[in-house]
């Protein structure tokens, strides 16, 4: 999680900062310019590894209540699990990353958008909502099944489908 790897860098600038004499400010500028670092390969076109989407399931019926998951499809092909537990899921093949950062910048949010879901949100009555975040340079797109009536046969969501059906499994 790249949560994890500023968390470490600042836990270590806290330890040492007594012994290198560094005052708030200097902390503060340090801190300023690890968090841009960071931030630069969040986004497709920005850096190597960044998130493409985000996929989450929330609702349903399950044994251990809350149900849902959180699974992120990086730019390196890296396909992890956010939460309900952190895990490593498997890579996808470069060309069904391509296909799908292809599908993702092609993608028109806002005619997706316009069609609002009409009926009753599945997690209602045990069933789930599926929430997809796209990861853009200008921004997250959020599409969430129980809010806009999503197209499966749509370029966007086949490609997503795609790479998901498409994960090898470490071994």
């Amino acid at each position: 999680m790249r949560t994890s790897g500023v968390w470490r860098a600042m836990t270590t600038l806290r330890a040492t900062r007594s012994r290198l004499a560094i005052g708030p400010r200097h902390l503060l500028g340090l801190v300023a310019i690890a968090l841009i670092a960071a931030g630069c390969s969040l986004f497709p076109g920005s850096g190597v590894g960044g998130t493409l989407v985000v996929v989450e399931t929330r609702g349903g019926h399950c044994i251990n209540p809350p149900c849902g998951s959180r699974v992120a499809i990086d730019a390196d092909g890296r396909v992890h699990q956010l939460a309900p537990i952190v895990a490593e899921l498997g890579t996808v093949p470069p060309d069904v990353v391509a296909a799908l950062t292809a599908a993702v910048r092609a993608a028109d949010f806002q005619a997706i958008k316009s069609k609002p879901f009409a009926g009753e949100c599945p997690v209602n009555f045990d069933g789930q909502e599926v929430i997809y975040e796209f990861w853009l340079a200008s921004g997250i797109e959020t599409i969430a099944s129980c809010t806009v009536d999503v197209d499966p046969e749509d370029p966007l969501f086949r490609a997503v489908e795609a790479t998901l059906n498409s994960t090898s499994v470490p071994e």
